[in-house]
Order: structure tokens, then C-alpha cells, then sequence
């Protein structure tokens, strides 16, 4: 409070304790030695900081490490105007000179200039990822539809089929993946043959092969015997 008043008033304050006291860390202060023989000097060895970063990288931790002088140097500085109050993160209040604050902001600057860059990389990283699984999206999308024509084309094309058999096409798609597991081969369907009774060609070649598909039979056709006695 002291202290406050006397800035209110324009004087600028710095206090000497021997030991420590409750303000020292929040105002100016110096803590200082009793010489300790003749022809000695009060010693000032908390309070006066100095910043060290060595070797200047971002790798390398910058820290505040006190300065052990002479108290009529520091007294010599703090008029002269070569140090100045700096207040650290914690709240605490030293005397240091311009230059190692201009150091200590450099490093932050170049900490913060890193996480920018880091966050600006990871921010591509998921822009990236979400692009992909966008076009994988539209990709199995685009399949799917296919697919579905497809299959509404093949329906279409065996239409007379079914109707020359007699069968459901909603039950033909169960009834080839039915084939396929039994045979374990991978099956598609020619035309309709009139050489094998209006049967339906079957191609059948292994799964996973690149070899051409082969005729491998005809499909089972049973209808209801004919007002002629004829059977199919």
C-alpha cells in the first residue's frame, strides 16, 4: 500500500530487506547480505535477473536466473535507468535489463510462432483426412448406385427368363448368392439357350482368378407339365 501511494505521488520505490518479507515478490525489491568482514560490500542476491537461453533454439528452455552484485551497482543501474521493473508470469516483480526482456519475448514469440504452426498442420492434417473419407463417401456412394443399376439391368435382362420359369425375381439375387457359396466359384448368367430347352447359360470361373469365365452348366428349369404332356 505504501508503495502505491508513493507511485500515486510519481516516486518510484525499490525495497531492501535482509530476509524475507510478505511484499517482496509484488513489489520492487532486493534482498541483500550484511558483509561478511571488513572491506566487504553489501551483496545484493535476490531481486536483480538476468535471462539465459542457450543456444537460442526452441529446443533450448529460456529461465530467469538471479544476478549476485554488488548493491551499489545495483543502486547505480536502477538510477541510471540500465534495469527496470519486469513482472513474471508468476506475479513476481524483479529488476532486469531491457535486453534480456527483449530475450525473454523472443522466445515466446518463437514458442508461439511454433504452436501456430503446429496447430495450422494439424488443422491440414484433419482438413486431409476429412477430404478423404468425403471421397471415399462419395466413392461408395457412387459404387452403390452402380451397383444397383446394374442389378436392375441384369433383373431386367432375365426378365423373359423369369417369366419362361415361372420364378421370383426378388428371390433370384438369394438364390445366386446361394450358388456362388455352394460352388465357391464366382457365377454369371449368359443368355437363354433354345438348344438347351430355353435354359439359362451359366459361366462359372474361381474367385479371385483373372481367367476367362467358362460355361458351366445350364440352369435346372422345372415347370408344371403342359396341357400337351410335355416336360422342360
Amino acid at each position: 500500500m505504501r508503495t502505491d501511494r508513493y507511485a500515486q505521488d510519481g516516486v518510484a520505490v525499490c525495497r531492501v530487506a535482509l530476509q524475507d518479507r510478505p511484499w517482496e515478490r509484488s513489489v520492487p525489491s532486493l534482498r541483500v547480505r550484511f558483509p561478511s568482514q571488513r572491506g566487504e560490500t553489501w551483496t545484493v542476491w535476490r531481486g536483480m535477473v538476468r535471462y539465459v537461453w542457450e543456444p537460442r533454439t526452441l529446443k533450448k528452455e529460456g529461465k530467469w536466473v538471479h544476478v549476485t552484485c554488488p548493491l551499489g551497482a545495483a543502486i547505480e543501474w536502477i538510477l541510471d535507468g540500465r534495469v527496470h521493473t519486469h513482472t513474471a508470469a508468476n506475479g513476481t516483480v524483479w529488476w532486469t535489463a531491457p535486453a534480456y526482456e527483449q530475450l525473454a519475448i523472443a522466445r515466446a514469440r518463437m514458442e508461439a510462432d511454433a504452436e501456430a504452426s503446429r496447430r495450422a498442420a494439424a488443422a491440414e492434417r484433419d482438413r486431409q483426412d476429412n477430404e478423404r473419407r468425403r471421397q471415399a463417401a462419395e466413392q461408395w456412394a457412387l459404387q452403390r448406385q452402380a451397383r444397383l443399376l446394374e442389378r436392375q439391368a441384369e433383373l431386367q435382362r432375365l426378365a423373359g427368363f423369369f417369366e419362361y420359369a415361372g420364378l421370383d425375381a426378388t428371390v433370384w439375387e438369394t438364390f445366386t448368392q446361394m450358388v456362388r457359396s455352394a460352388s465357391g466359384q464366382a457365377i454369371v448368367y449368359g443368355d437363354q439357350s433354345p438348344s438347351h430347352g430355353n435354359g439359362l447359360l451359366v459361366y462359372a470361373r474361381p474367385r479371385w482368378a483373372s481367367e476367362k469365365f467358362k460355361i458351366a452348366g445350364r440352369s435346372a428349369l422345372i415347370q408344371k407339365l403342359s396341357a400337351s404332356g410335355r416336360r422342360t
